[in-house]
C-alpha cells in the first residue's frame, strides 16, 4: 500500500507541476482584472485559516477606505449560476457555500461563480470595488494575481508534508517559491515555537505570524456572549471543516481557561448541512462560525475566531499593488462592458 501511495503521489505531482509549468510559461494564458487581485491560498488541503485570514484581510482593507470584493467559486454550493452579494439577506449559504456566506455576514461583498473572472467583471458593475480578494487561489492560475499569499499550519507545514495521496499536499512542497510571502497560522498551538521560525526563515520569503483572538461566542439568532457564558456546563463540541482535530485541540486549550468540561466530540465531513443530525434539547453545543449558519436549532453556539497581524502585513500588500491602484480604469470601461 505505501508503494502505491507513492506512486500516485508522484504521478500526481507530475501532473500538477505540468498545470502549473503551462500557466507560467504562458501556454494557457491567464486573464487579468483590471483591479489588483490578492490571491489567499495555501499548498495543502484541509483548513489552515483561510476564511479567517480573507476576512481579516478585507476588513483592514475597509478601514483604510478602500472597496473590497471576494471571489470565490462556492465549494459545494447548491446553484451554477454568478451569484453577487454584499448583504447575507440577499442569499443563502446553500445558493454561495458556507464560506463565501461567512465571509458576507462580515460585510465583505462577494462574487461567486466557476469563472472567477467573469464573476470579477460583473462584481465592477455592482459594486465598482477597489481591491479583489481570490479566496483559496494558490492553484487557481486561470486568473491573474498582483500577490499571492501562502498559508502555513505551523503545525503541520509544508516541507514536512508530501503530496496526495501520501500526504496533503494539492502541489510539490517547491512550489512555495511562487509565494510573495507567508501567513503563519496555528502558531499559538506550538510548543517549540523558536525551531519554527529558524526552519521558515531557510525558505527566504516575508513572513508575518497570524495570531488568534478567541474571547466571544455567537448562538443561532446572532446574539453574542462571553466565553464565561460557558463556564461550569458540560458541552458537546462538533465541528464539520478541513481539519477538525485543530478546531478540538483550540476548544480543549479554551476549556481549561473558562472552566467548562468538554461531554463529548463529534466530528463530520467537511461542508456537512446537519439537516439529517438530530440535537438534544437538553444538551449545549459548541461548534464554528462556518457550520452554525446551517443551524436553527436553539443551545448550539460557536467560537468567533478572529486573526490579528501585524499592521507590517497590510502595508506589504499595499506596497505590492499600489502601481495597479493608481491605473483603476485602464481597460475598465471595456471591461465592464462584458456580462454573463
Amino acid at each position: 500500500m505505501k508503494i502505491l501511495l507513492y506512486l500516485l503521489s508522484k504521478i500526481y505531482s507530475f501532473l500538477a507541476s505540468l498545470r502549473r509549468f503551462l500557466y507560467e510559461s504562458g501556454i494557457l494564458k491567464q486573464k487579468e482584472l483590471p483591479r489588483p487581485v490578492i490571491s489567499i491560498g495555501n499548498l495543502s488541503v484541509g483548513g489552515t485559516g483561510k476564511t479567517p485570514t480573507t476576512i481579516f484581510t478585507a476588513k483592514k482593507l475597509q478601514e483604510k477606505g478602500y472597496r473590497v470584493c471576494v471571489l470565490s467559486r462556492g465549494y459545494k454550493r447548491k446553484k451554477d449560476e454568478l451569484v453577487l452579494a454584499e448583504r447575507p439577506d440577499e442569499t443563502t449559504y446553500e445558493d454561495i457555500g458556507d464560506e463565501p456566506y461567512l465571509i458576507l455576514r462580515r460585510g465583505i461583498p462577494v462574487a461567486v461563480y466557476r469563472d472567477r473572472y467573469l464573476a470579477g467583471i460583473e462584481a465592477l458593475n455592482r459594486f465598482n470595488p477597489d481591491i479583489f480578494i481570490l479566496d483559496d487561489g494558490f492553484q487557481h492560475f486561470q486568473l491573474y494575481r498582483d500577490i499571492d499569499i501562502l498559508l502555513v499550519d505551523s503545525t503541520k507545514p509544508f516541507w514536512e508534508d508530501k503530496p496526495l495521496p501520501l500526504g496533503r499536499l494539492r502541489e510539490p512542497s517547491t512550489f512555495y517559491i511562487y509565494a510573495d510571502c507567508f501567513v503563519v497560522t496555528r502558531f499559538s498551538l506550538l510548543n517549540d515555537k523558536d525551531s519554527f521560525i529558524k526552519n521558515i526563515k531557510h525558505f527566504k520569503k516575508p513572513f508575518f505570524i497570524a495570531y488568534e483572538r478567541i474571547d466571544k461566542i455567537v448562538d443561532t439568532e446572532g446574539k453574542i456572549h462571553e466565553l464565561g457564558f460557558l463556564s461550569g456546563k458540560r458541552v458537546v463540541v462538533f465541528a464539520g471543516l478541513g481539519n477538525n482535530n485543530q478546531f478540538f485541540e483550540t476548544v480543549k486549550k479554551i476549556s481549561k481557561q473558562h472552566g467548562f468540561l468538554i461531554e463529548e466530540f463529534l466530528s463530520f465531513p467537511d461542508h456537512y448541512d446537519y439537516k439529517d443530525f438530530t440535537f438534544d434539547e437538553k444538551k449545549i453545543y459548541l461548534t464554528t462560525e462556518k457550520d452554525i449558519i446551517k443551524i436553527k436549532h436553539k443551545n448550539v453556539y460557536a467560537l468567533i475566531y478572529d486573526l490579528e497581524l501585524d499592521n507590517e502585513y497590510i502595508n506589504f500588500i499595499l506596497k505590492r499593488i499600489f502601481p495597479k491602484l493608481n491605473e483603476r480604469e485602464r481597460d475598465g470601461k471595456q471591461l465592464r462592458k462584458t456580462s454573463l
